[in-house]
């Protein structure tokens, strides 16, 4: 009797060795073949190091790469706000839109990408406290368009600059860890004044030691022809292709590869 309750035990084992496998498999079968496709994706993008991630940031400024280091050690999301003009787009079309899209493929859940915009002057926006707005959103890093095109014919440059200088001394003092990266806004088909602002705005960035994204070396000369190729016809924004250039531009500096 016991030789057969010994005999009996080991064959129950055996089945239950068996059986267990069998389970085993068939669930990870499941998960290869039924697991949506966006699922996957978001298991592979777990198994990025922060190490390649970081060696992605290489443009990036200084102090917002370590900030992107910190997120990342406490596995939190760096937070990116675009801030300016409509210009830039928007959720489902621009520029924007086709950062936004590239920006999460790559960087996934590490990053998140907002954007605010107004339609007005830089003076307007003073005037009505929107930069508390910003300051609302304590991004990691902000990507500011200072409404360089809506002031032009309406606020001097001179004036622009005083206001960019005011809104970024509002953000930086209720948020002293976060960055500030410059932009224009679109280049215009053979503008004479316009062309002069931007230059002003890109050398006050050089002069205070801020990060400009100088996208317009990425268009066509705004004297020729094939400027209105990337503009809609009466100007008021870019069209699709000009929207590509302006968007490429910024990935190529966010993603280095």
């Amino acid at each position: 009797m016991q030789k057969f309750l010994t005999v009996l035990l080991g064959i129950l084992l055996i089945l239950l060795i068996f059986l267990g496998q069998t389970y085993w498999n068939q669930q990870n079968k499941a998960l290869s073949s039924d697991t949506p496709t966006s699922v996957k994706k978001e298991i592979i993008k777990q198994k990025y190091s922060s190490t390649e991630l970081l060696k992605l940031t290489k443009n990036w400024p200084a102090e917002a790469v370590e900030r992107f280091k910190q997120s990342l050690k406490h596995n939190k999301p760096f937070k990116i706000l675009f801030v300016g003009s409509p210009a830039i787009g928007s959720d489902t079309e621009g520029a924007y839109a086709v950062v936004k899209q590239k920006l999460k493929e790559t960087y996934g859940d590490h990053i998140d990408v907002q954007l605010k915009t107004f339609d007005m002057t830089s003076t307007q926006f003073i005037s009505q406290n929107k930069q508390d707005e910003m300051v609302a959103e304590a991004a990691d890093l902000y990507i500011f368009e200072p409404f360089i095109l809506e002031n032009n014919g309406e606020v001097l440059i001179e004036n622009t600059l005083m206001d960019l200088a005011t809104i970024m001394d509002t953000v930086k003092v209720a948020n002293p860890e976060s960055t500030m990266i410059l932009q224009p806004s679109y280049p215009l088909y053979n503008a004479k004044i316009y062309p002069r602002q931007v230059e002003e705005l890109k050398k006050y960035a050089e002069t205070h030691q801020i990060t400009y994204l100088n996208h317009w070396t990425a268009w066509p000369d705004p004297a020729t022809e094939e400027m209105k190729d990337y503009l809609n016809e009466d100007q008021s924004a870019p069209n699709e292709k000009g929207a590509q250039v302006w968007g490429d531009y910024i990935i190529q500096y966010f993603i280095s590869k």
